[in-house]
């Protein structure tokens, strides 16, 4: 039975919120908005007016959840939905407002056969942790794009770079050899030296930029809450410490899964689904998720060709054994189904690899598990002393 009398349905917007309530014993509705400047405790105030206990949620979006959490803080029960996972028909896409918005997540939470799907709300340094890695991830793109440009003006001006190594491979374009070349090069036109400049700069300022994050993010992983798990998650071949960092910050807490399959679904790794009766059919992965998660695991899988055929035990002293095994048997399990799927079984080498990195998170999990699970442990230890 539900344990809510009243839910609250709110359309939370920068400067507004509408919000809509509905008391399930004498099913009164009551309307209320919110204007410029509203806060928590404003909305906490309306909210205990009404019969409790209550049920307050709205959907994810722009506004982040700093709401739900201050809203948790004060004793009022507040869910994020997730948007994608909001039924809509063609008369709420033809008549959209705040009030019919805020109607229509009324309807769902105070709908006994729930569909929708509630996010993490991590606590606030989670959530700034996981903002430097996205800050990060940010970083790295722009980076590339500034060094794209970069040498797309060059070629455009016949400039190619083409040093190579001994082995009579190119040379990366972001070494002190490449910044050589580049002081050779000289334009005619003032107006075509100074975009090289200012692209150069650009590009420069930008590297810049990332390294000044990464190098903050290094000693947010050193920290003594981090570090347990940035060590036991890049034990894992193809996750590097920054992206141990990410997932750490992104999952939050890891056992607010139940399973692994709801991990792969997490980050949009497990096959679209078109039954119906007697017929099953598969697609593609959904891709719906934590795209950040899913693209660090991808990229870092890239070198599953590379990988030894045995991974030989690692020692280390400062995690537990079992989390250092547990390790050690996802690296050789990965590589010998990666082998499988492609060598065996003929399958696309992308293919295999996305079947692989919904496994490698799977592993990523468990471990994680096992160094919540040792920290906790430990908390309750010094709780006794």
């Amino acid at each position: 039975m539900d344990k809510y009398t009243t839910y609250v349905g709110m359309d939370v917007h920068a400067r507004s919120i509408t919000a809509k309530a509905l008391n399930r014993k004498t099913g009164e509705q009551l309307s209320k908005r919110f204007g410029a400047g509203y806060c928590a405790e404003e909305i906490a105030e309306w909210v205990s007016t009404l019969e409790g206990p209550a049920l307050c949620a709205y959907e994810s979006g722009v506004t982040g959840v700093w709401l739900a959490r201050d809203l948790d803080a004060l004793g009022i029960d507040c869910e994020v939905i997730a948007i994608s996972t909001l039924p809509t028909s063609q008369k709420d896409r033809k008549q959209k407002c705040d009030k019919h918005d805020a109607r229509a997540i009324l309807r769902e939470i105070a709908n006994p056969s729930k569909g929708y799907s509630a996010i993490y709300i991590p606590d606030e340094r989670t959530e700034a942790e996981r903002d430097l890695c996205r800050a990060r991830e940010k970083a790295a793109v722009r980076l590339r794009q500034a060094r794209q440009e970069l040498a797309s003006f060059l070629l455009r001006h016949g400039h190619a770079w083409n040093e190579r190594t001994k082995s009579g491979c190119i040379k990366k374009s972001n070494g002190h050899a490449y910044e050589r070349w580049l002081d050779t090069i000289s334009f005619k036109e003032p107006a075509a030296e100074m975009t090289f400049s200012f692209l150069r700069r650009h590009a420069k300022t930008t590297k810049e930029e990332l390294d000044n994050i990464e190098f903050a993010l290094n000693e947010v992983a050193q920290s003594e809450e981090n570090k347990p798990y940035v060590d036991a998650l890049s034990l894992i071949k193809g996750v590097s410490r920054t992206s141990a960092m990410l997932l750490k910050a992104e999952v939050g807490r890891f056992s607010r899964f139940n399973n692994g399959r709801k991990v792969s679904s997490w980050i949009g790794c497990v096959p679209k689904n078109h039954s119906s009766g007697e017929r099953v059919a598969s697609g593609r992965i959904t891709k719906t998720g934590n795209k950040y998660v899913r693209r660090c695991l991808v990229e870092g899988a890239a070198s599953l060709p590379n990988w030894i055929t045995t991974v030989k035990p690692r020692s280390a002293p400062e995690l537990p054994a079992a989390v250092v095994s547990k390790a050690d048997d996802a690296n050789k399990r990965l590589h010998e189904r990666y082998r499988y799927l492609k060598d065996e079984r003929g399958k696309h080498v992308n293919k295999a690899r996305m079947a692989v990195v919904s496994e490698m998170m799977r592993w990523i999990w468990v471990i994680g598990l096992m160094i919540e699970c040792e920290q906790e442990t430990k908390a309750d230890r010094a709780a006794c002393y």
